[in-house]
């Protein structure tokens, strides 16, 4: 059976500009290098520019803390300047870079985890950018970068391991992202120049485990999200074991961030609002004693412009939007399928307006988003869909694929707004006030089996992304006849495309034969001159007959061949292949009877001599004369 296999292996480098302005004239001359274990990543290094590269798709293995794990442990620092690590790599493994004292990484946005100790001690690295994408990192992972004095997260990130920045004695400060929902034991202990921690929401679900922050000495102050949970020891602690001097929380009131301050004698302050910042996802919980109360939460726009303020989730919300005491907007369900409310509103620069979220008697998590209303681009950074042909359901000849939002849930996009500011995001049905929509109109330009270029839409922005479609085949047999062998036919049921299998010989017999120039009117063929100018029929089946005057058929059983002459009388024949009667020899037509009139004579010349003698040949007309009546005769008739 036809059988199909498409792999494509897309290996682009992903440079950063931090150390290079274009490296895409020479990316596709660097070589793949030598293979990291038994994966499909490699490492090359280009000792001209000093940059170790890393190739190849997939995860890079964990790695043990030894040269014969890592060949540049023991390269002297200097000979490693720039890291690349390309586009298709998703997981740096353990101990990966440990050491390493380049000043440059670039890293691709298909990275989704960064292993233990993988980049530990980097202390030519002052500041980090990890790319959107990167959904975890492990334990260890920046462990003791004594130069790192800043770094910037993803909004994907989700997890922060145990001792992930330990040691980072330059710190300044660090941003969580609002979908970081657990940071682990130690996290940021002994980091002893942060000063700044900021949650990105005030409402985010997050856990934060046991001494997280300890020995952070030059924090003072910290506001904490409505929804964290602090374990032991995880805010406001010195090296000494003690609460740090005039070390003080925000937090709100009845919340397990206050029962913490209480426990551990840590002064705070009581917050009354949430803080919103623009591009950010706001989670939060109706829970049953909530229920009929409202969530207060400000926001303070530093640009005049339109902003879309809107909520998605299980629970069932409305909103009404203040500025000064006066209702502005108020809205509750998008409509039947969107529970959530939407309120697009132009806000005034330094204005602070008040948002007011409740629930329609109903408990669950929701997410408030908070995005400028005005899109000026839409792209699918990463994403496809694949379907095969039977997935397509049919609409009169053509078949329609149903794309669905949870096809798209694992879609990066990257939405660009009015305000210059791009948000990268995984895909959401709907972002900043408007649903994103399937653009393709299967009925007037159907889907092919193969790539095809996909679309979705966000206001009046179009993003493409690769769909493809398989093959799938619907099988009929094809019994076999005198003529052709039997066999199972498979045509695709979306573009047509067939091939055949399982074939079953025919069991008709093969019958051969030449078919050769009568040379008088007695039927004599001495010279056995080949004549094509005829086909055969064997009932209503036709077989025609090769330039040399060769021919075959094929028969199940005896029958009747009629030899259909274009310039003499037809002749049938008997096949016998009941007794072995294969191959019928030469079978002599008649050739110059051109008006089939039954008699050769000077019409057949004339028609000849005008009509035929270039197509049939000078020498054609050789043996006419032992046709044609005497001149005195044709008198005699005329």
């Amino acid at each position: 059976m036809k059988k199909f296999m498409c792999v494509i292996l897309s290996l682009c480098f992903f440079v950063s500009t931090a150390f290079c302005t274009d490296m895409s004239s020479f990316a596709d001359e660097i070589p793949l290098g030598t293979q990291i274990k038994d994966s499909n990543t490699y490492y090359y290094y280009n000792a001209s520019d000093k940059t170790l590269y890393i190739n190849g798709y997939g995860d890079v293995p964990n790695l043990s803390n030894s040269s014969a794990d890592i060949p540049w442990m023991e390269w002297p620092s200097t000979l490693i300047k720039n890291v690349v690590v390309a586009d298709g790599i998703t997981s740096i493994g353990n101990y990966m870079f440990y050491g390493v004292m380049a000043s440059s990484f670039s890293l691709p946005r298909s990275l989704k985890k960064i292993g233990n100790y993988s980049f530990a001690s980097t202390n030519g690295m002052k500041h980090w950018d990890i790319p959107f994408g990167v959904e975890k990192i492990d334990d260890n992972a920046f462990f003791s970068c004594r130069t790192l004095e800043s770094i910037n997260l993803p909004n994907s990130l989700k997890s922060i391991g145990n001792k992930t920045f330990s040691s980072c004695s330059k710190l300044k400060s660090i941003v969580i992202p609002y979908s970081v929902t657990s940071i682990g034991s130690n996290a940021f202990y002994r980091c002893t120049s942060l000063s700044d921690v900021r949650f990105a929401s005030p409402t985010q679900i997050i856990d934060v485990s046991n001494r997280a922050f300890y020995g952070c000495t030059m924090l003072s102050k910290v506001t904490l999200p409505y929804n964290i949970n602090c374990n032991s020891q995880s805010f406001g602690y010195g090296l000494n074991g003690s609460v740090l001097d005039g070390f003080s929380l925000e937090l709100y009131a009845s919340t397990q961030s206050q029962i913490y301050a209480d426990t551990y004698s840590i002064d705070y302050i009581i917050l009354d609002t949430f803080d919103l910042k623009s591009n950010t996802h706001n989670e939060n919980i109706f829970t049953q004693d909530k229920v009929n109360s409202k969530f207060h939460y400000t926001f303070t726009p530093d640009k005049t412009q339109t902003y879309s303020i809107y909520s998605l989730g299980e629970c069932d919300t409305y909103a009404e939007l203040y500025l000064n005491g006066e209702l502005l907007e108020q809205s509750d369900d998008v409509d039947p399928s969107n529970r959530g409310f939407s309120i697009s509103y132009q806000l005034n620069e330094g204005e602070t307006y008040d948002i007011y979220v409740g629930s329609v008697k109903q408990t669950g998590n929701y997410t408030l988003y908070l995005y400028p209303s005005e899109v000026t681009s839409f792209d699918v950074y990463k994403g496809s869909i694949a379907f095969s042909a039977s997935d397509g359901k049919l609409n009169g000849s053509k078949r329609i694929f149903n794309i669905t939002n949870n096809m798209m849930n694992d879609f990066v996009l990257d939405v660009g707004f009015a305000d210059g500011s791009v948000s990268s995001m995984y895909f959401c049905r709907y972002i900043a006030g408007a649903y994103v929509l399937n653009s393709d109109n299967q009925e007037e330009k159907p889907f092919n089996c193969g790539y095809n270029d996909a679309h979705i839409s966000l206001k009046e922005n179009i993003a493409c992304y690769p769909l493809t479609i398989s093959h799938s085949y619907v099988s009929e047999d094809i019994p076999y006849d005198v003529d052709n062998d039997g066999y199972t036919l498979y045509t695709c049921v979306n573009c047509g495309d067939s091939y055949k299998d399982n074939f079953v010989p025919t069991t008709s017999y093969i019958v051969t034969g030449r078919l050769v120039m009568d040379e008088d009117n007695l039927g004599a063929h001495p010279n056995n001159v080949g004549y094509p100018y005829a086909y055969i029929t064997v009932g209503n089946r036709r077989y025609d007959v090769n330039s040399d005057g060769t021919f075959q058929i094929r028969t199940f059983d005896n029958c009747y061949m009629t030899v259909n002459n274009s310039y003499g009388n037809n002749r049938v024949v008997l096949v016998d292949v009941a007794n072995g009667g294969y191959d019928m020899g030469e079978l002599s037509c008649e050739p110059y009877d051109f008006n089939k009139d039954g008699c050769v004579n000077a019409k057949d010349f004339a028609i000849y001599y005008k009509e035929l003698r270039f197509s049939l040949g000078e020498d054609y007309w050789q043996f006419a004369d032992n046709y044609i009546i005497s001149y005195k005769q044709q008198m005699q008739i005329y």
